[in-house]
């Protein structure tokens, strides 16, 4: 096996997830003849790790989430462009979040986005001028998802989710010019009342319907944007977790604008990404709520699926059919008067699954996992950023074929 030495750059994150995620995917790396090395931009010496690095070697392709590192410059231009070295990153957030890291060009920079959602806003309104593709929900192996049978577990109900505060967001509009205000307004609330279409399409038909357009002053565009999902988000989130505590719930998450003195849910507060493999193994139940797209499969339904345990989550209908052979999948509609009554449905149809033969469901969970782990895996990852590199080097190599001159 080829021997194929490669950087992982990381940043900063939330309970270090990115981290934790760029380091399973230089671990399995290895196992295809790829050394990562890791360098993480939070760090005070990541400048003199990357230079001593480049001045040893050239590496085969640079790897990140989130576009970190993407847009480290030399003097004149972009560092991976000015040495021709592929640099490939997968894209979690829509382009409207930080849009600065979405907005790098160059012949050897390649956006793999987690959701057609963000793929379609960066071509269609950032202009993208990179390869952009989209590539699937991913998660790795739960390494303790066999150590506490299912109906051994001592956690029921969790949710492993923080929160903001919605009405401090909506309180922020109001430094917004009333015009602005009012797009984001309309917006929020046709997002919230079931949405059909992606957030980005959404606010530009609600620029319409004020009899505006936006031209080439994207950033009005961007921060409509950011307003509108945070606020749909939040809410979402918030309604989800009014759920949980009605249930007794556990919620590992920060929370402080909640009043918790009456609930009989437990807050456990945040929990380092590296223990939640551990903190799924215990779990039964699984809660989510998805970001505010409508073509991705969120991490937390996959955690649930290699955690053999069950999943239940808002659903779209890409979500729906992406996922119609787990059984132990469970969608809600968020933004339904009937929320609670579907959970509280699909709770109550786990339990009696729970007091049935355990030899049947465990085997059920088993065999869902086991679909999860080899259709989700960190594995073609790995291979999707391999051919991407290799595109990259054909192209170095198609001089004949070259439009720019």
């Amino acid at each position: 096996m080829a021997n194929i030495s490669a950087i992982a750059l990381v940043g900063q994150s939330d309970n270090e997830i990115l981290t934790w995620a760029t380091s399973v995917v230089a671990n399995r790396a290895k196992l295809y003849g790829v050394s990562m090395t890791l360098i993480d931009l939070a760090k005070e010496d990541w400048h003199t790790k990357l230079s001593t690095y480049l001045e040893s070697g050239r590496p085969s392709f640079c790897f990140s989430f989130q576009g970190f590192g993407m847009g480290l410059r030399t003097e004149a231009d972009n560092l991976w462009t000015s040495l021709n070295i592929p640099f490939i990153s997968l894209m979690g957030d829509a382009p409207f979040y930080a849009p600065y890291l979405h907005a790098n060009e160059g012949p050897t920079l390649f956006h793999l986005y987690k959701s057609e959602d963000f793929r379609q806003f960066y071509c269609d309104i950032m202009g993208g001028k990179n390869f952009s593709s989209v590539f699937g929900g991913l998660y790795p192996p739960n390494p303790l998802a066999d150590e506490t049978p299912w109906h051994d577990r001592d956690l029921e109900i969790v949710y492993v989710k923080s929160g903001v505060d919605s009405e401090a967001l909506r309180a922020a509009w109001t430094a917004f010019p009333s015009k602005l205000r009012g797009v984001i307004e309309d917006a929020s609330a046709v997002a919230l009342a079931g949405q059909q279409k992606t957030i980005g399409q959404i606010v530009i038909d609600s620029f319409a319907a004020c009899s505006m357009y936006f031209g080439q002053n994207r950033t009005l565009l961007l921060r409509a944007c950011a307003a509108v999902d945070s606020y749909v988000r939040a809410v979402r989130a918030e309604r989800m977790l009014r759920e949980v505590m009605r249930h007794g719930g556990h919620v590992f998450g920060d929370w402080p604008h909640i009043d918790k003195v009456n609930t009989q849910a437990r807050f456990h507060g945040k929990i380092p990404a590296e223990k939640l493999d551990q903190l799924y193994s215990r779990s039964r139940i699984l809660i989510n709520v998805l970001p505010c797209t409508l073509n991705y499969v969120h991490e937390r339904i996959l955690a649930a699926l290699v955690s053999q345990a069950f999943s239940i989550s808002d659903g779209t209908a890409f979500v729906t059919k992406a996922l119609r052979n787990y059984p132990n999948f469970k969608s809600v509609s968020i933004d339904s008067p009937t929320l609670a009554n579907e959970l509280d449905r699909h709770i109550s149809e786990i339990r009696k699954l729970g007091s049935g033969h355990k030899n049947e469901l465990q085997s059920m969970l088993r065999q869902s996992r086991l679909r999860a782990e080899n259709e989700f895996s960190v594995d073609r990852l790995i291979g999707e950023i391999l051919e991407l590199a290799a595109m990259c080097q054909l192209e170095r190599n198609s001089s004949s074929w070259s439009f720019r001159r």
